[in-house]
């Protein structure tokens, strides 16, 4: 082999182990990284924000003429088929599914009834994923519309949490 093929190979392996390293598979045997589990908790920080501005114009334009409209907007967004965003809680109004589905949710919601948030990393159904949720209070008049057994505006009220999970990839952030 000529030195400039060697280099070459050196190179092309050399390139090729880093690529490996920072694309690791993340296997059900084998725990994802910090560094995955870092871009997944990111991730979800921007899901966060972008499901709290699409309630809040929610809230914007639901008005008491349009409030049925307005419920079925909110039961769209979040869809019973969309596991990675889910509303959790025990007031009315609710769906069958709008109850814990596993442990993490159910223990979610006992802390969210206190204000905490809560997350983990953890398989599901044989593939990683990070878990969040976000503790949830009657917040904004808009709210009871909705929800009239809410009453008035009572931030101290917890209601229930808002899940999110997302799966810890086997790529990182450049």
């Amino acid at each position: 082999m000529t030195p400039g093929k060697r280099a070459l190979t050196a190179a092309l392996t050399l390139a090729l182990a880093a690529f490996v390293s920072v694309t690791r598979p993340v296997r059900a045997d084998s725990p994802p990284s910090q560094q995955q589990i870092q871009f997944a908790k990111e991730t979800s920080d921007l899901m966060l924000k972008t499901i709290v501005a699409a309630l809040l114009q929610e809230f914007a334009e639901t008005n008491p003429s349009n409030v049925e409209q307005g419920k079925k907007s909110i039961s769209l967004i979040f869809s019973d088929a969309n596991p990675d965003m889910r509303l959790i809680g025990t007031f009315q109004p609710i769906r069958s599914n709008d109850v814990p589905q596993d442990s993490f949710e159910t223990a979610a919601l006992v802390a969210a009834m206190t204000g905490q948030p809560t997350d983990s990393t953890e398989k599901v159904q044989g593939k990683w994923y990070y878990r969040r949720s976000v503790a949830l209070s009657n917040f904004d008049p808009a709210c009871s519309m909705c929800h009239v057994n809410f009453g008035p505006v009572n931030t101290s009220q917890w209601v229930g949490a808002l899940a999110l999970r997302v799966p810890v990839s086997d790529k990182t952030k450049d």
